[in-house]
């Protein structure tokens, strides 16, 4: 059993990482601990060093939050609607109602449509349309929504903008034509036939829920906090309240 422990410790990095984690967590939070029970008595000092451990987890919680680090939730991502063939404003759909009025075109180039290629591609090889992404070429983008406004309408800035318009992003894309390779010669770059029917794939923006997780570990770790302040004072109260009766 002990052979096999340490041949586990010796072995694996992740035993090893996860003890020493422990290790120090026990001895940081345990001094505090030991030394707080000495000058303050057991429960008061388990209280004392309580609440300034779960009021550090308060500033680490508020500081993951704002700037959507540590135990992250789901992040954005692009999610599609619906494929189609053809003219996108004989589309009979309430997101292509009027189209192209109120779309932007965009750079094939922008992160954004960098970011959508992957989920249009997985898109087009599920509907069919395209055997692989080797058998189209992308063509143009093109967005609508994704305006940001707080409430009423007014306070439309940071950090009160919480609520957002959809924003939808549509990826044209069209088939490429047969090349001849010849012999000897560089593969022939692939080129957009002029005479394909363009494929579009419509998707709209999940904002995911990257911030969830710090909310939720800070708005708890807060509440504990609050609830270890309040027994500490109502504690000190008692304590004066005894001394003025002396």
């Amino acid at each position: 059993m002990i052979d096999s422990a340490l041949l586990a410790l010796s072995w694996n990095p992740q035993v090893r990482g996860g003890l020493y984690v422990l290790l120090s967590v026990v001895i940081l939070c345990g001094s505090g601990v030991l030394i707080l029970g000495t000058n303050l008595g057991g429960r008061l000092g388990f209280q004392a060093a309580a609440a300034g451990l779960t009021g550090f987890f308060v500033i680490i919680g508020a500081t993951w939050w704002v700037y959507g680090i540590g135990p992250q939730g789901k992040a954005p991502t692009w999610v599609p609607r619906f494929q189609l063939q053809g003219d996108l404003g004989q589309a009979d759909s309430e997101i292509l109602a009027g189209f192209p009025q109120g779309w932007e075109e965009l750079e094939l180039t922008d992160p954004a449509v960098a970011d959508a290629l992957p989920v249009s591609d997985t898109a087009l090889a599920e509907s069919g349309l395209f055997d692989s992404s080797a058998d189209y070429l992308p063509v143009a983008a093109l967005e609508k929504g994704g305006e940001t406004y707080g409430p009423f309408g007014v306070f439309n800035f940071r950090p009160l903008n919480l609520f957002h318009k959809p924003h939808y992003l549509v990826i044209q894309v069209q088939a490429v034509e047969f090349q001849e390779a010849i012999p000897g010669a560089a593969p022939p770059r692939p080129r957009v036939d002029p005479n394909a029917t363009p494929a579009s794939v419509i998707m709209v923006r999940d904002l995911g829920s990257l911030r969830l997780n710090p909310a939720v570990f800070t708005i708890a770790s807060l509440l504990l906090f609050g609830l270890l302040v309040f027994q500490l004072h109502t504690r000190d109260k008692e304590l004066m309240a005894r001394q003025a009766k002396q």
